[in-house]
């Protein structure tokens, strides 16, 4: 060529804010009728672009670009085919250097000429420099660095018109990709428990995959305007959402103030928030703008932010339940309906219809749940702080304000506290590892929930460590009353905080017409999950043919301490708290006895109605094991599930 051709490689951005807010700032930058070789650089943002073996160059600490070994350019000269992209490498002397001295077979048609060109060098573009195939990838790994995701959206362009009086030939390079630097942050919020897995942009407009550059023009076009409306970003496991996780992208720079932009936030605990926001200004080339993914409970609270309920019934593969577990912070639904899948509700549209959902009493000094509501899609909605432990008992009320149904919410801070399992009898029984609704796996907070045999609601032990809803009380009630008579176990269902007994404290059946339906609340078969079952999904009450204790719940494989035992069989240990029972609302014997309920009654309902059920029993005192324990229904006992 007889001159060789020097290309600055100075990047000059303009940063700019964006904030995923309805009341966003608005994006400082440049005025998009600007080039982009005058934009001002704001907040001395400095970039590097190298990522791979291919990319070698990077931006010092100077600003300007530092070429490396092995940088080559693709070049075309304006209406000469003989010079379609053609490759001119870096000099060895220009290594390391701000400016780059790119060497080649070039011989330009005349005098004057015009040359385009692209960075780095690929054999596969067009011989048509109007015509060059470009690609942002529509699926990329979060990049914490705008170093790395310049190199994995790699490519700068150049123009320039010269002529043979030119002592050299140099061209100025320009990065025609607007960035997103995309800040998740949960911090403070009911998800700071959680880790980002991935966030997916979406639009009405084409911001990246395939797509054409016109070098001789300057300009990006979609190779397919239906495509490219999407961009997915997988995190790490690292990426927690109790601090701030960047994320840099590199789009095309198109217009998406009015473009339908949702920003989706998905957590590996399966939450998920939607923020639909569009930018308020155009995205322009060389150019940063940052989306704030963060303050989201606040923006959950004002509509600027739309949560995905979490499916607790879909998670445990559509198993419906009285007790849902919920082992972190965030957002959760379940559908209102019976074990059988029957919807406590008449009609199909619940919310219009006039009934609506409530949170009953909880354990602690707050409820565990909040933001709780009844779709007309039939499921109860609701909200849980971080590191929630303790439980909360919703209820769903007709317009009347009746109680139809009631389920308790098991928080249990932050761990799957229904495992580890030890086994039962032969080995083909799995047994939780904790008492049903305990805060812990020691001390008083392992006692858990009382519980009336036949009835899915819980008990507290004491009253004084619960919080009540406005007009809600743990009461007691002889089922001998006028009220409860006609049929017991629909007032159960209808008044789950109240505590029913015959005068003699022998069984919650009002009468001996009742006791032959009562003999099935629980179970009616093996492994058999009744509407009344209080265990979570994937769990139920145990059968006495396979009672968990039959055999192996012997005193040698116990280890007696105060307030319990600690059992011991096949390299397992489970802890058996003595908690007592419940004799009408007084705990009774607590710190002397362990009891647990099986699933089913001892003998055939009498006509006197003074229906019994088999538990286990162990005296913490004498060390005495009663496998068969014959118990009065109406007494609350601890409750022990079992895998299905």
């Amino acid at each position: 060529m007889g001159k060789t051709l020097k290309f600055f490689g100075l990047f000059l951005f303009a940063a700019a804010m964006l904030s995923c807010s309805k009341e966003a700032d608005e994006t400082l930058g440049p005025n998009p009728s600007q080039e982009p070789e005058t934009q001002v650089v704001e907040n001395n943002f400095s970039l590097t672009v190298t990522t791979d073996e291919i990319t070698k160059t990077e931006l010092g600490s100077d600003k300007y670009i530092h070429w490396k070994s092995g940088d080559a350019l693709s070049v075309w000269e304006k209406n000469n085919s003989s010079n379609a992209n053609v490759q001119l490498n870096l000099s060895a002397a220009s290594v390391g250097e701000t400016t780059g001295t790119f060497t080649g077979s070039l011989t330009p048609a005349g005098s004057d000429f015009s040359l385009y060109a692209i960075y780095p060098y690929s054999s596969s573009y067009a011989a048509d420099p109007s015509a060059v195939s470009v690609c942002l990838p529509a699926a990329v790994s979060q990049e914490t660095s705008v170093n790395g995701v310049v190199g994995v959206s790699d490519f700068m362009v150049g123009s320039g018109s010269f002529t043979s009086t030119d002592t050299e030939y140099q061209m100025l390079f320009r990065y025609p990709l607007a960035l997103l630097d995309i800040v998740v942050d949960g911090t403070g919020s009911c998800l700071s428990e959680a880790t980002v897995e991935s966030v997916t942009i979406t639009a009405n407009t084409a911001f990246v995959g395939d797509a054409t550059m016109d070098l001789t023009t300057g300009t990006l076009s979609p190779a397919n305007v239906d495509a490219g409306k999407s961009l997915v970003i997988t995190y790490p496991s690292t990426a927690k959402m109790n601090a701030p996780t960047h994320a840099w992208v590199a789009v095309y720079p198109v217009d998406l103030t009015d473009g339908g932009c949702c920003f989706d936030l998905k957590m590996t605990n399966g939450q998920e928030i939607k923020f639909n926001v569009n930018p308020k200004r155009p995205f322009l080339e060389q150019t940063i703008y940052t989306i704030n993914l963060t303050n989201i409970d606040t923006h959950v609270d004002a509509g600027k932010a739309n949560p995905v309920y979490f499916d607790l019934v879909g998670a445990n593969g559509g198993a419906r339940a009285n007790c849902y577990i919920v082992s972190e912070g965030g957002y959760y639904k379940f559908t209102a309906q019976k074990v059988d899948k029957t919807d406590v509700f008449t009609g199909s549209t619940p919310y219009t219809s006039g009934y609506r959902a409530k949170w009953l009493w909880a354990t602690s000094d707050e409820s565990k749940v909040d933001y709780i509501s009844l779709g007309n899609s039939g499921n109860v909605n609701f909200r849980v702080p971080a590191n929630a432990n303790g439980s909360t008992i919703l209820a769903v009320l007709d317009p009347d304000g009746n109680i139809v149904w009631s389920w308790h919410i098991w928080c249990t801070g932050n761990e799957n506290i229904m495992e580890p399992l030890h086994y039962g009898r032969n080995n083909s029984w799995l047994v939780s590892d904790i008492n049903l609704g305990a805060k812990g796996k020691s001390g008083t907070d392992a006692f858990g929930f009382y519980y009336q045999w036949g009835r899915k609601d819980p008990f507290p032990g004491d009253i004084n460590t619960c919080v009540f809803n406005t007009g809600v009380s743990i009461s007691g009630l002889s089922s001998t009353n006028d009220a409860v008579v006609a049929d017991a176990i629909a007032y159960s269902v209808s008044h789950p905080t109240t505590l029913l007994y015959a005068n003699t404290h022998h069984t919650w059946i009002s009468t001996a017409s009742q006791a032959d339906a009562a003999q099935d609340l629980w179970t009616k078969t093996i492994r058999n999950k009744t509407n009344y079952d209080p265990c979570p999904a994937g769990y139920a009450m145990p059968w006495l043919d396979e009672y968990p204790w039959q055999n192996y719940f012997i005193a040698s494989n116990m280890s007696f301490d105060t307030y319990g035992f600690t059992y011991s069989y096949d390299g397992r240990t489970s802890y058996y708290p003595a908690a007592g029972y419940l004799n009408g609302l007084t705990l009774t014997d607590a710190g002397k006895t362990v009891r647990c309920w099986a699933s089913n009654i001892n003998g055939t309902p009498s006509s006197s109605s003074n229906i019994q059920a088999y538990s286990v029993m162990v005296d913490i005192s004498t060390q005495t094991v009663t496998k068969h324990q014959s118990s009065r229904t109406a007494f609350g006992l601890q409750v022990r599930c079992m895998k299905i």
